[in-house]
């Protein structure tokens, strides 16, 4: 004999409740799956394609950053071709670095070693080019001009390490030789790539031997804080918050943009990212890392584009550069302001 439920027993729908019940979970229940589909195609649509409202574009300029100069230096590095750490096209790139730096009035400095690699032992060089300041102390600005080891295709990076050098290089002029401030140093990094496997031994050559020799030199309280820039050409521009940054260091950055009118290109959602502001940030240095690691707008985009053939020059904007430009440049006095009223940190 079956035993009943005493909950079915204490409480039972009439007919016309339980078909009214069911009609009400048919339409909740599609106006759910309608709100799933919605969010599922959203989220499909920015994972396959960019957005045209994410597309850099420039009204007018904000600083004296020139970005349509920085993106001809940039046709000319990517003209040199590959240039790995150790490559005679690096050399190169090193000797078009130094002759702009040069003549922009900057002091530059070389510093040369030899780093042990998968591939064996690559004779490398990082560059500084030095603003001299009216105060104490270097805000430090950093990125690389290497490109990758790819021996099986041409990779000419022009986003990935040739973005950022022509940025520098534009950066420099228009600091020119002095500011009132801090110092600023514009380090340019070589050997950032990995030659093989992305590891703590294989990558950030450049930047892991710059905090070294500071620490030998007893030079490293010198630096107030750190930036590195990155992939900044995108014509798609999104850099998302650097989550390992501190916060006051970050929001100076992101308010500086959000008051330029660049909220779009500067995103609140966190992400961390392995560069050469690591071996800084290691080092006790403050440390902020400026990137957009969605190179062409999309999930499907940035497969198609970083570590490819396929990144080339079409795939930078001179208002990528613009905008990153006019947003460092602002936020150098938003730092010094904050260094004079709170010290190093």
């Amino acid at each position: 004999m079956a035993k009943k439920s005493s909950v079915g027993d204490s409480f039972h729908l009439p007919a016309f409740a339980e078909g009214h019940t069911a009609m009400k979970v048919i339409v909740v229940g599609g106006v759910v799956a309608f709100i799933l589909l919605f969010i599922t195609a959203e989220v499909l649509n920015r994972t396959l394609k960019p957005s045209e409202a994410q597309r850099t574009e420039i009204r007018h300029a904000e600083s004296p950053f020139n970005g349509e100069r920085a993106y001809a230096d940039l046709k000319r590095i990517v003209e040199i071709g590959p240039r790995p750490a150790g490559s005679e096209e690096a050399a190169r790139t090193r000797d078009y670095i130094k002759r702009e730096l040069t003549a922009a009035g900057l002091e530059v400095s070389e510093q040369a070693f030899d780093a042990s690699t998968p591939i064996g032992v690559r004779k490398m060089v990082n560059l500084t080019g030095i603003v001299q300041g009216t105060k104490p102390g270097a805000l430090a600005i950093g990125n690389h001009y290497d490109t990758k080891y790819f021996p099986e295709f041409r990779f000419v990076g022009a986003n990935d390490g040739g973005s950022t050098t022509a940025w520098m290089i534009e950066f420099a002029r228009t600091l020119g030789a002095k500011r009132a401030g801090r110092s600023v140093w514009l380090i340019f990094f070589d050997g950032e790539e990995a030659f093989k496997e992305w590891s703590d031994t294989d990558s950030l050559y450049g930047s892991r031997e710059y905090v070294v020799k500071l620490r030998e030199q007893h030079r490293l309280d010198e630096i107030k804080v750190m930036v590195n820039v990155d992939m900044i050409g995108d014509c798609y521009l999104g850099i998302n918050r650097d989550g390992g940054a501190p916060d006051w260091l970050a929001s100076i950055v992101w308010n500086v943009a959000d008051r330029l009118g660049y909220g779009k290109h500067f995103l609140s959602m966190p992400q961390t990212v392995q560069d050469d502001h690591i071996p800084f940030r290691r080092a006790g240095v403050p440390a902020l890392e400026l990137i957009d690691f969605s190179y062409g707008g999309s999930v499907l985009e940035h497969q198609r584009n970083w570590h490819t053939p396929n990144d080339t020059i079409e795939k930078v904007c001179p208002a990528s550069l613009q905008a990153v430009g006019d947003v460092v440049y602002h936020s150098l006095a938003e730092l010094d302001t904050y260094f004079d009223d709170n010290g190093r940190r």
